[in-house]
């Protein structure tokens, strides 16, 4: 069965919902890069819709563990992306050493990572996340259902016309 109606709801439904995410993450005040604004995207595929964004969308969401688990790995992985951030936003370390010399930028980014670790991420958000995209789910659910359901009784409709 083509389902060409289907399809059609699911590609407005994913525009709308990326819209919405774009906004939702933007009121909150998350554009530290502004990779996570760009990052909204949608696809269908094999009548299903696929909502993407960057990785760290969902904790900026709904907050990260805080209960320090987690391999080397993961921990290296955040010290690292934690650089990146702070170079894009032009933060330096400020800490010298006995010399007189800046601290390095993993030695900050060990620092933050711990804290992430120990209490969580985004601290005005109470290190809970902000709950952005479970706002948005929740506003739309309605909206996209019957979107959705109409498109396919059209296509059901068709079917059963030929």
């Amino acid at each position: 069965m083509e389902n060409k109606h289907l399809n059609e709801a699911l590609n407005e439904a994913g525009k709308l919902i990326k819209s919405k995410l774009r906004v939702a993450a933007s009121e909150d005040g998350f554009k530290a890069s502004g990779r996570l604004d760009k990052s909204f995207d949608y696809s269908v595929v094999a009548n299903e819709l696929q909502v993407k964004a960057e990785k760290y969308a969902g904790a900026l969401s709904e907050g990260i563990s805080t209960n320090g688990s987690g391999d080397k790995a993961d921990f290296e992985r955040m010290q690292l992306n934690i650089i990146k951030w702070a170079k894009t936003k032009g933060i330096r370390p400020q800490v010298r050493d006995k010399k007189g010399r800046f601290t390095s930028y993993m030695s900050m980014a060990n620092a933050i990572a711990v804290s992430i670790r120990r209490k969580g991420i985004s601290k005005r958000f109470g290190y809970k996340g902000s709950g952005f995209i479970t706002q948005v789910k929740n506003s739309m659910e309605k909206k996209l259902t019957s979107m959705i359901l109409e498109g396919y009784k059209k296509d059901l409709i068709e079917q059963i016309n030929k």
